[in-house]
């Protein structure tokens, strides 16, 4: 495993910290596996009429630009204490995960959903405070922005963009 130059980690240790801190926070465990679920990806470059894959090209850079924006509109309703909103920016960028194949986003647009309705992270159980909600949306951004930067760079690796 290489080390980060800037800090001399490597990222097997920057997830560990990661999940500790996670469960510190008490937010559900991240997924493992791979950055992209190649089932449903495979699926989307059926579409695809050539081998250039503009179809699916297209779906992906849209959705770089959607997520940049869905994070800018999270931290805004973090600062204003939202939850609703929170939910509802987590549902839309569920969605537009799964399209893609991109489970780890998914999985914690999933959770950022039921934290917004005050929920656990499987959407069931002791509603929590607002408090609490709020607290684990917060530190549910800080993974989802280092799993929405995996996904990204698969992206851009896979279509040379």
């Amino acid at each position: 495993m290489e080390a980060s130059p800037s800090t001399g980690t490597t990222s097997a240790q920057t997830a560990a910290r990661q999940d500790e801190h996670d469960a510190a926070v008490g937010i559900a465990p991240a997924t493992t596996g791979p950055v992209v679920d190649m089932e449903v990806f495979g699926q989307l470059l059926e579409i695809d009429d050539d081998e250039e894959h503009d179809f699916s090209k297209t779906l992906a850079i849209d959705y770089i630009g959607q997520a940049e924006t869905t994070f800018a509109e999270i931290e805004e309703a973090l600062d204003a204490k939202d939850l609703d909103a929170l939910s509802r920016k987590g549902h839309f960028l569920k969605g537009s995960s799964a399209a893609l194949g991109l489970h780890h986003v998914q999985h914690s647009c999933e959770l950022m959903q039921h934290y917004g309705k005050c929920k656990d992270g499987s959407g069931e159980g002791a509603d929590l405070t607002e408090e609490v909600a709020l607290r684990k949306c917060r530190a549910l951004l800080k993974r989802l922005r280092i799993e929405q930067d995996e996904a990204k760079a698969w992206l851009e690796n896979f279509y040379k963009v």
